[in-house]
């Protein structure tokens, strides 16, 4: 469950980090610090907004039970666990996709799929909202799952599963044109950069 870090939340959170009234900023440093750190160990990025996640629920959790989380900092490292594992199954839900309209060699090297699958968020991160949403759904899912992910789709967007299909092999041509683009350009000034060095 996500929550806004609103002026009570934050208050019922520096109040539990120092109950004895120190220096509660500071405290709220260390933490996010603390939990910058865990995400960074547990390889899950961009470290520093699943950090500030995990405060946010915590101090979610602070303003609804208070009394009943008494050791706080603990408490915000179970959180992170599971914003770990939520990070883990995003990340295999974009493999998946990104093996499904990216055309991923499954043998490449993990920098490699790392590096396409960040070109991928950043390409998908162009298009507009709607058309994000459409790929995402129709490509969601094993064999089964995507059949019936595509049915409903369709019926939500008014179309038949033929002009459905012809968009969202639209939005893959663009997005693919994005990726290869992208990886182009950065090979393009990977190149330059190493002859500039050498040079």
């Amino acid at each position: 469950m996500a929550y806004d870090l609103d002026s009570t939340s934050l208050q019922a959170l520096l109040s539990a980090l120092q109950p004895d009234g120190g220096d509660s900023a500071d405290a709220y440093e260390q933490l996010r610090v603390a939990l910058i750190r865990f995400f960074r160990w547990n390889r899950c990025c961009p470290a520093e907004e699943l950090a500030d996640l995990a405060i946010d629920r915590l101090a979610g959790k602070l303003r609804e039970e208070a009394p009943v989380i008494v050791e706080p900092v603990r408490f915000a490292l179970g959180i992170a666990r599971l914003v770990v594992q939520e990070h883990r199954i995003r990340q295999d839900k974009q493999s998946k996709a990104l093996s499904e309209y990216a055309s991923v060699d499954r043998d490449a090297p993990e920098e490699e799929t790392e590096q396409r699958l960040a070109t991928l968020e950043g390409c998908l991160s162009r298009l507009a909202p709607s058309n994000r949403f459409i790929l995402e759904r129709y490509y969601t899912g094993d064999a089964g799952d995507r059949i019936r992910n595509r049915r409903q789709l369709a019926a939500e967007l008014g179309l038949d599963r033929n002009a459905l299909r012809n968009r969202a092999l639209r939005l893959r041509r663009q997005l693919e044109e994005c990726i290869d683009k992208q990886l182009r350009d950065k090979n393009q000034r990977d190149r330059s950069t190493r002859n500039n060095t050498l040079s």
